[in-house]
C-alpha cells in the first residue's frame, strides 16, 4: 500500500472548518461566540441543538481552541500554537469529548465530575464535550446538575444534542443555547464546488444541486455523497450518473405519473410503476419524491409562485402547466393518500402491494365531487356516485380536453340542464321535476311550509265526501268557516287513534303531535295549530313527514296532507337542514347509500 493510498481522508474530516469564519450557514452562532471570547464574557455551560451535520460539534471544538489559543486572532484559533494543534488532534488533556449514547450512565457522570475538581495541566480551561447529550440517563442528569450550576473555575461544559426537548429543563435553564439551523442549498452547493475544484472532481452544478437536496440540509452528508460519486465516476460525473448512484428518480417520471392521474388512465400508471420497481427503485425515495412532487404542485396552485421551490426553470415552467387541470382539492387528497402510504410502510409486509393500491387510489380521487356542494344545490344531481366508469383518455389530454371540473365548486342556475351531458346512473332516476336553485329561492319542505296551489293538485289526492252542507266553493265566505267547523268536528273522533297510532310507531313524534289541536280541514289538508312557544314540536314532527302522511291517512279513511302552523297562523321559518334534506338529491342519495336522518 502506497503513502497515498494510506493517507486518503474523507471530504467530511479533510474539510472539517477550522475556525468560526470557515463554519458555513451559521453565521449567528459564530458571530456570538466570538464577541463573548473577545469581551471576556463566556458562560459556564453552552448546549448547540440543531439537526445531523451542520457543524455542532464542529463549533465546540472551535470554541475549545478559541478559549485555550496563544495566539488568538478575532476570535479566531490560530491553529498553529501547541494547544491548537493537541486538541485539533484530539490529545489535549484539556478538551474531554465524552459520547452520551456510549457514556450515559451515572457513574460516568459521578467520574467526570470528580475530575472536574482539578484545574487544568496546561491550558486556561478544561472543556468537556458532551455529544448527544439527550441519552443521558435521569440519574446521570441529576448528578451533572449541581456541577453544571456552581461549576470550579476556569471548567467550561458544551452539550450538543439533535434533540433538545429531551433534555430536562433544570440542565436548559444553566446553559445558553444556541439553535443551528439547516444549510441552504444554495450554500452547500457553492461549498462542494470548491472542494470538487479542489479535489479534481468534474461535475456539473446542477449535479451538486442534486447532492445537496439529497443531503437535506446536512453538509456533512453532503460531502459524503460527493465521495461515493466521485469513486463511482471514471471520468465526468453527468446529472444522470448523480442520480443512478443517488437513486434520485428525474423529475419527468413524476411529472408523467400525475399526467397519467389526471387523465385516469389506470392502465398507463400501472404499465409505469412496474416498469420503474422492475428497475429496483427504492420504494421509499419514490413515495418521498411524489410526495415532494405533489406539495410543490400545490404550492404552485394555491400560492402562484416558483421562487419558494427549490427546482429547475423548466421544471417550474412545467408545473405551471400541469396545475392547469388539477384542481387544489384533488391535490390535497392526493397527497394524503401518499403520506398515508408512507406512514404504512413499516407495518405492511408488502411495500410493493401498498404502493400499487395507493396509486390505484390516486386515479380514483380524481372522480370525488364535493357533497357540500351537491346537497347546496351547487352541482347537478346526475353526476352523484356514477356506477358507470368513466371513459379512459389514451391521448394526453390539453386543456381544452380535460374535464371542466369548476361546475363543483361553482354555483350554476340550471343545474338540470348541465346534467344532461353527464352519463346517466343505474340507479333509479331522479325526479324528473325541475328543483329550483337553491340560491333564487328556499326550498320547500311539505310539512312546513305551504305548498303551491299547482303543486297540491298533482299529489294530494281526493278529499273526503262533502256532507249535505253546501261546499266551500257554491258557499258565500260566512259559510266557508262553519263547514270548516263541521269538518273538523267530524275528524275529531279520529284523532285519539291517529295519535295512539303513531306511539306504536315513535313515542316522541305522538307525544310532540298530541300538543296541537286540529285546526281546519280543507282540500285534503288537515290543518294543525301549535302554541308559539311549540316551535321544537314542529321542527322535530317536520323529518318524518312520509311516516306522519302514511298513518294519518290509513285512520282517516283517505290519503291526507297535514300542515303544521303556529297559534297565530304564521308559518314557522324553515331551517336551512330541513330545506337540504327535503332536496330531492338528497333524498336521492339516502337511497343510493341506504342511509338515514341522524339527528344531533
Amino acid at each position: 500500500m502506497s503513502d497515498q493510498e494510506s493517507a486518503y481522508i474523507v471530504s467530511s474530516l479533510k474539510y472539517r472548518p477550522q475556525t468560526f469564519e470557515d463554519v458555513v450557514g451559521q453565521d449567528h452562532v459564530s458571530r456570538t461566540l466570538r464577541n463573548a471570547l473577545l469581551r471576556h464574557r463566556l458562560a459556564n455551560g453552552y448546549i448547540f441543538t440543531g439537526p445531523r451535520g451542520v457543524g455542532k460539534t464542529t463549533s465546540a471544538r472551535i470554541l475549545a481552541k478559541a478559549i485555550n489559543c496563544e495566539n488568538q486572532h478575532d476570535g479566531n484559533p490560530c491553529n498553529t500554537c501547541n494547544h491548537c494543534i493537541e486538541i485539533t488532534a484530539g490529545r489535549s488533556l484539556d478538551v474531554l469529548e465524552v459520547d452520551g449514547a456510549s457514556t450515559r450512565g451515572i457513574d460516568a457522570i459521578r467520574e467526570l465530575r470528580e475530575v472536574v475538581k482539578y484545574p487544568p495541566t496546561n491550558s486556561n480551561y478544561r472543556v468537556y464535550i458532551i455529544d448527544e447529550v439527550h441519552m443521558l440517563t435521569k440519574e446521570a442528569f441529576n448528578a451533572l446538575l449541581k456541577t453544571l450550576e456552581e461549576p470550579p473555575p476556569q471548567v467550561l461544559f458544551i452539550f450538543a444534542t439533535t434533540e433538545p426537548q429531551k433534555v430536562p429543563l433544570t440542565i436548559l435553564s444553566r446553559c445558553q443555547r444556541y439553535d443551528f439551523r439547516m444549510i441552504s442549498t444554495e450554500t452547500m452547493v457553492a461549498r462542494l464546488q470548491m472542494i470538487s475544484e479542489k479535489e479534481g472532481i468534474s461535475i456539473s452544478e446542477e449535479g451538486l444541486a442534486l447532492i445537496a437536496r439529497k443531503a437535506a440540509g446536512s453538509l456533512r452528508d453532503s460531502l459524503s455523497l460527493l465521495d461515493q460519486v466521485s469513486a463511482f465516476a471514471e471520468d465526468e460525473a453527468s446529472i444522470d450518473l448523480v442520480r443512478r448512484v443517488l437513486g434520485v428518480l428525474d423529475a419527468t417520471i413524476y411529472f408523467e405519473l400525475m399526467h397519467n392521474v389526471a387523465s385516469q388512465a389506470a392502465d398507463n400508471l400501472m404499465n409505469q410503476a412496474n416498469m420503474l420497481f422492475s428497475r429496483g427503485i427504492s420504494i421509499s425515495e419514490f413515495l418521498q419524491g411524489l410526495s415532494e412532487h405533489i406539495r410543490n404542485l400545490l404550492i404552485v396552485k394555491v400560492a402562484g409562485i416558483t421562487d419558494y421551490l427549490d427546482v429547475s426553470d423548466s421544471d417550474a415552467k412545467a408545473l405551471k402547466e400541469q396545475i392547469a387541470y388539477l384542481e387544489e382539492r384533488d391535490l390535497l387528497r392526493m397527497q394524503n393518500i401518499v403520506l398515508e402510504t408512507i406512514r404504512e410502510q413499516r407495518f405492511v409486509s408488502n411495500q410493493l402491494v401498498s404502493v400499487e393500491l395507493m396509486l390505484l387510489k390516486l386515479v380514483r380521487s380524481t372522480r370525488a365531487l364535493d357533497l357540500d356542494a351537491i346537497l347546496t344545490g351547487k352541482s347537478a344531481p346526475a353526476v352523484v356516485a356514477p356506477k358507470v366508469a368513466p371513459p379512459q383518455i389514451t391521448p394526453p389530454p390539453s386543456k381544452a380536453d380535460l374535464p371542466e371540473q369548476k361546475a363543483v365548486s361553482q354555483p350554476t342556475p340550471t343545474p338540470v340542464q348541465e346534467a344532461e351531458n353527464v352519463p346517466e346512473p343505474k340507479t333509479e332516476p331522479l325526479p324528473e321535476e325541475k328543483p329550483e336553485p337553491v340560491q333564487d329561492e328556499v326550498i320547500k319542505s311539505e310539512l312546513v311550509t305551504e305548498p303551491e296551489p299547482e303543486v297540491i293538485e298533482e299529489v294530494v289526492p281526493e278529499p273526503l265526501p262533502a256532507p249535505e252542507e253546501p261546499s266551500v266553493a257554491e258557499s258565500d265566505p260566512s259559510e266557508d268557516q262553519d263547514a270548516s267547523v263541521m269538518r273538523v268536528e267530524e275528524l275529531l273522533p279520529h284523532w285519539e287513534k291517529f295519535i295512539e297510532t303513531l306511539g306504536k310507531i315513535s313515542q316522541s313524534t305522538s307525544a310532540f303531535m298530541s300538543e296541537g289541536t286540529p285546526a281546519s280541514f280543507e282540500k285534503g289538508r288537515l290543518t294543525v295549530s301549535f302554541a308559539p312557544e311549540q316551535k321544537y314540536h314542529i321542527q322535530k314532527l317536520s323529518k318524518n313527514t312520509d311516516e306522519i302522511h302514511k298513518i294519518a291517512s290509513e285512520v282517516f279513511g283517505t290519503k291526507m296532507t297535514i300542515v303544521l302552523l303556529e297559534e297565530n297562523g304564521r308559518k314557522p321559518k324553515p331551517r336551512k337542514e330541513d330545506e337540504i334534506l327535503a332536496h330531492p338529491t338528497s333524498q336521492h342519495l339516502l337511497d343510493i347509500f341506504d342511509g338515514e336522518i341522524i339527528d344531533e
